[in-house]
């Protein structure tokens, strides 16, 4: 199953609310450090989802969970040690305001993400798909009952009181995150449209911008540019996981834009699993090429769209926003120098080097300071 990692999201998105507090603890080899966790688009854990149906307990009052905030906190922290140690650290030089409910969002799309990337499940089973889909429908009715002052556990409470604390994030970011996740639990995942690929982006992505604006206390005119960020991130790693998203039988670009370049769906499994191409599927690799810049295009056209938005962002949000920009630039400038065939053999996913990922970082530096 692919999901565009909202826990790498929420990685993100720690690190932001880091920067843009302003510590003076983050050096450039951390904020590298960020970068290359950002790249990463699979969250894929080996340990089994804690959040099944089976062993939901019944809901709890408000009162009675709050009044364990000591827990909470402990819990959180716990989860952030086992998986993510570093950010357990970053959250510690934030603000105590800011850090609970960073962790709160980074703790929900965690234990979202156990659900929806459990290695377990990707066995082709229409079973494990139903499983998966049932856990889904089981966390979006644990939301709704913690939305009602009804948290079902310490976390679920926790982010209860983010909500409560920052009324304007509201429930459209966790709901449309959901409905992303849903649309991925199928044995075969197709896209129709270009603009369906972009709603999916959205929903996998762009969702944690909305969630992490009202934590800046950001202007509305954010919410567009961070949307767009979000979806360009995931369009790009949709390119990036081309050959072993087909490994999986699964195909993201954009159905009819695939046809209209006459290509087919065995077009694109035989491609990505025969390499090299055999000389009697240049036609097919030239038009799925086409496709793939076609992508790649409308992802660059977000990248600017979030550039000039990026200004809306209070302190060093700027940055932070053109060092992620900077970085999937250089995906996509990879993806034009391979004339936009991201089939690789061995299952590979398409990369940058070490030494692009720090010289985007310092053009990122340059420009902002350059005013651009």
């Amino acid at each position: 199953m692919r999901q565009a990692g909202s826990t790498m999201s929420i990685r993100n998105l720690v690190w932001g609310l880091a920067a843009i507090h302003g510590s003076c603890f983050l050096l450039p080899s951390q904020a590298s450090a960020f970068s290359v966790w950002h790249t990463n688009h699979h969250a894929m854990q080996n340990q089994p989802s804690s959040c099944s149906s089976a062993s939901q307990p019944p809901p709890r009052s408000v009162h009675s969970v709050c009044l364990e905030s000591t827990k909470i906190h402990q819990d959180i922290e716990q989860l952030m040690e086992k998986h993510d140690p570093i950010l357990l650290f970053v959250s510690r030089l934030l603000p105590s305001n800011v850090a609970d409910d960073a962790s709160a969002l980074y703790a929900w799309c965690r234990r979202l993400d156990e659900i929806a990337d459990n290695p377990d499940h990707y066995n082709s089973s229409s079973s494990s798909s139903l499983e998966v889909l049932e856990q889904l429908e089981d966390w979006q009715h644990r939301f709704e009952l913690l939305c009602k002052g009804e948290p079902v556990d310490a976390m679920d409470a926790a982010l209860y009181q983010c909500l409560q604390r920052n009324p304007e994030m509201g429930r459209e970011p966790f709901v449309d995150m959901m409905a992303g996740m849903k649309a991925d639990a199928t044995e075969q995942r197709r896209i129709p449209t270009l603009p369906a690929l972009e709603t999916y982006g959205y929903q996998v992505a762009g969702t944690v911008g909305l969630m992490l604006l009202p934590l800046l206390k950001a202007p509305l005119e954010a919410k567009d540019p961070a949307i767009a960020l979000g979806t360009a991130i995931q369009l790009v790693n949709i390119l990036r996981d081309a050959t072993p998203d087909a490994a999986m039988g699964r195909i993201y670009l954009p159905q009819d834009v695939l046809q209209a370049h006459g290509v087919v769906e065995e077009d694109v499994f035989q491609l990505a699993l025969q390499q090299p191409p055999s000389p009697s599927q240049s036609s097919s690799l030239e038009g799925y090429c086409q496709v793939v810049k076609i992508v790649a295009d409308r992802a660059e056209a977000l990248l600017q769209e979030a550039e000039v938005g990026k200004t809306t962002l209070p302190g060093l949000g700027p940055l932070l926003v053109q060092i992620i920009i900077e970085l999937y630039r250089g995906y996509l400038e990879q993806l034009e120098t391979s004339n936009y065939n991201n089939l690789l053999p061995g299952g590979e996913r398409v990369k940058i080097s070490t030494g692009r990922k720090l010289a985007a970082t310092l053009k990122a530096f340059a420009m902002v300071i350059q005013g651009r």
